[in-house]
């Protein structure tokens, strides 16, 4: 999608646009709280390039504001936290299968929530990073992760200072492997302690993976 934006903005502003965005998703994965930027020398008025782009963009590609940024904000440098969701069907659904998993095995509501309910706070989360992605500090300060309702069944809300390559994914695929311990969060702090990748379980699909919101200095995410 980055690549069909860059085209269409360098098409309206007649110069190559280069966008840095403040988070990046796997093939797969969803994204309606993305924030990017991007420097250019056009004269058009920034107003005009939201109403501009809705008359370009595919249907499963939209700009919901756009605004000139103070000199040295970055998209992605400048943010301190950002919010993932992950979406867990409990039954098939040819329509929410889009963007959500159905587990081939039964779901248990209150093993996740006992599973998750350790990983507030700063940790070592090496235990669920995944090699192949830009080495980062492997200690994150998470401020919530929890489970909700949602229409299709279960939905993982998780805020963290930053996120390691495939974290959610992988914090989802092991909650569901402790859902049935006799206590799943006991075994959940003993995956984080271990600090060692094959402790912890499957990697979850891209499919029910969405970055719903970016946190800059002047908002409260904590």
């Amino acid at each position: 999608m980055q690549g069909v934006l860059e085209t269409h903005l360098g098409e309206i502003l007649a110069e190559p646009v280069a966008l840095t965005g403040a988070g990046r998703t796997d093939a797969g994965c969803h994204a309606r709280g993305q924030v990017a930027t991007f420097t250019t020398g056009a004269l058009l008025p920034v107003r005009a390039l939201r109403p501009t782009l809705a008359r370009r963009l595919p249907a499963d590609l939209q700009v919901r504001d756009a605004a000139e940024a103070p000199a040295g904000f970055d998209a992605r440098h400048s943010a301190i936290a950002r919010r993932y969701a992950y979406r867990l069907l409990v039954q098939d659904d040819v329509l929410l299968g889009r963007f959500a998993w159905r587990p081939r095995h039964p779901v248990d509501p209150e093993g996740l929530v006992k599973a998750v309910a350790p990983l507030p706070g700063e940790h070592d989360f090496a235990s669920f990073q995944a090699a192949g992605g830009t080495p980062r500090p492997s200690r994150c300060r998470i401020a919530r992760a929890s489970w909700r309702p949602w229409e299709g069944g279960l939905l993982l809300d998780i805020i963290a200072d930053h996120f390691l390559y495939h974290m959610v994914r992988n914090i989802v695929g092991t909650a569901l492997a402790l859902q049935e311990r006799r206590d799943p969060g006991a075994a959940m702090r003993e995956c984080v302690a271990a600090r060692d990748r094959s402790r912890a379980g499957p990697t979850a699909p891209a499919q029910g993976l969405c970055l719903e919101q970016v946190f800059y200095p002047e908002e409260a995410w904590g």
